[in-house]
């Protein structure tokens, strides 16, 4: 397999927040995207300190797929109360910091690395230079767009 890094995104909010919703608003926008997401791990620092770990994998073909990797990790969480229609609610506030990795997968299922098709497959990529270079593109795309869907989630 040959992985083709196309970058790392970061996307960062303070302030009021329902952890719940945003896990599932990720996910459910991954999953509406057409990746298929696994939860790698639930890491917690103590206090209100917590990490979780995501791989979001979505299959072009047998040849190619996108993988992205996010990490959201909760920073200072904190009970506190405001006011809403006349009434004292308890809100939680907070800081959260998702990293986004992208990766384009090559030959992801290791179908090109032994016999006849290992020599094949530098040709076979020459051949198909222009659709790695516009699925390349149209990844890059993806990831912006996920990118502003997270910051329209946070209000910025």
């Amino acid at each position: 397999m040959e992985t083709i890094s196309i970058g790392v995104t970061v996307v960062q909010y303070a302030g009021v927040m329902d952890e719940q919703n945003t896990y599932n608003f990720i996910k459910d926008t991954l999953k509406g995207l057409g990746y298929n997401v696994t939860e790698n791990s639930y890491i917690h620092f103590g206090g209100t300190n917590y990490a979780i770990s995501w791989t979001a994998k979505k299959l072009l073909d047998d040849y190619m797929a996108y993988r992205i990797t996010l990490k959201l990790d909760y920073r200072g969480l904190a009970e506190s109360t405001a006011i809403q229609g006349g009434k004292q609610v308890k809100i939680r506030t907070g800081e959260l910091k998702v990293t986004i990795v992208a990766d384009m997968l090559l030959d992801h299922l290791d179908k090109w690395t032994s016999g006849v098709s290992k020599f094949i497959r530098p040709v076979y990529d020459k051949m198909n230079q222009d659709v790695i270079s516009q699925r390349k593109t149209a990844f890059e795309n993806e990831v912006g767009d996920l990118k502003n869907t997270l910051q329209s989630h946070f209000g910025q």
